[in-house]
């Protein structure tokens, strides 16, 4: 492991072409934080005040070090992941900081998924004051890197047009940034899409058209609506009784003329419901406080018997490189939601470690007699994890 001053350079980053200079991901020794180191830049780092970009905070022996927020990790493990809301909101990030470099002069000749860190909605970017003798603005390597976040379903990406031709020069930087703050559909998620082209279309545009009619057939319609409206309404909530007139009755009522055969009394036998009897009366009244207690001596037992949640864990195996003594785990940071105790050794490695939420993870790893390894690990991790120890 190359150290530079009371930094550590972890790991070296690939820039694309011929590059002048060096990029390396590493970690501040004395407070733990990770860093972005570039060397060698012999004139001093530009003072940043630009959103979403890593500040330069150090320059020492011809470097340039810029620290990385806590918690963030590269874009390069979500790649083919991001929904399609989470890297719109990137891509506008990523194109003001372009915009606002090009009106203070400030190159930015590497733009790269490695050199790009994601915490949520938000990214950053690294290498901005960085040279490039290919060119000045990266703006190939922009639509290159939105390329890669958005995997297969990169040619279904509403704006990529207006991306393509913003970064060949055919299109303003405002009218690029209005396309992106269109509303998207709903439920477009970019690891879903496969390929397939996002719908555009309303809320409404599932309605049919309706037909065209011609003179007549409107005039027949019209009055057809018309008898519609002239028909009385009615309500379900309204009873509407009429009243005859009152007959004015004779002075003399005509004689009541009654056929024998006529029965006075109805066709059939009427059936009266019986009264309920007194016994019955007696059953109810002992049966419903029965059931009432039985009812709350099974809710009382109900209380008193312990709920078995099962828990969910996710098992991540652990690996050491090289083989040998075995090595203390110790967790910094955890995702939101997680219980797992912080900074205190929870297992030891190789082998293998339960953890409670899904998420990254920032963990130390500690053997007798060498460095203490710091990473950050993603949570599930079906392939494992391997530690290189120094």
């Amino acid at each position: 492991m190359e150290s530079l001053g009371h930094y550590l350079l972890r790991e070296r980053i690939a820039l694309p072409g011929v590059a002048a200079v060096e990029a390396f991901e590493g970690q501040d020794a004395r407070t733990g934080i990770d860093v972005l180191v570039f060397k060698p830049l012999p004139e001093p780092p530009p003072k940043l005040s630009i959103p979403h970009t890593l500040s330069w905070v150090d320059c020492e022996e011809k470097a340039w070090i810029a620290e990385i927020p806590v918690g963030a990790v590269r874009t390069t493990w979500l790649a083919g992941r991001v929904e399609l809301a989470r890297l719109t909101q990137w891509c506008k990030q990523l194109l003001t900081v372009l915009n606002r470099v090009q009106e203070q002069g400030i190159p930015v000749g590497y733009i790269i998924p490695e050199l790009i860190w994601a915490r949520g909605s938000r990214v950053w970017l690294g290498g901005v004051g960085v040279p490039n003798p290919e060119h000045t603005w990266d703006f190939v390597g922009l639509l290159n890197t939105i390329k890669v976040l958005a995997g297969e379903a990169y040619p279904a990406l509403p704006w990529r047009e207006a991306l393509e031709n913003y970064a060949t020069g055919q299109l303003e930087f405002a009218a690029l940034i209005e396309q992106l703050e269109v509303p998207a559909p709903p439920r477009q998620d970019l690891a879903q899409a496969k390929g397939e082209p996002f719908s555009t279309a309303g809320a409404d545009s599932s309605r049919e058209t309706p037909p065209v009619l011609d003179e007549s057939e409107a005039q027949v319609l019209v009055e057809a609506e018309q008898k519609d409206v002239l028909k009385p309404a009615h309500s379900k909530s309204l009873k509407v009784h009429i009243s005859e007139p009152a007959v004015s009755t004779p002075t003399a009522t005509p004689p009541r003329r009654i056929r024998i055969e006529e029965r006075l009394e109805p066709p059939f036998e009427v059936v009266e419901p019986p009264l309920p009897s007194r016994r019955m009366a007696l059953v109810w009244l002992w049966l419903i406080p029965l059931l009432l207690l039985l009812g709350g001596t099974g809710l009382w037992l109900r209380s008193r018997v312990p709920s078995s949640t099962q828990t969910t864990v996710y098992p991540v195996e652990f690996r050491l490189q090289p083989p040998g003594p075995s090595a203390s785990l110790v967790i910094i940071e955890t995702p939101e939601g997680s219980k797992m105790p912080l900074n205190t050794e929870v297992a030891q490695l190789p082998g293998q470690v339960e953890f409670d939420k899904p998420g990254i993870y920032r963990i130390r790893v500690r053997v007798q007699g060498r460095m203490p390894v710091e990473s950050l690990i993603e949570v599930p991790n079906p392939g494992g994890v391997t530690i290189t120890l120094k």
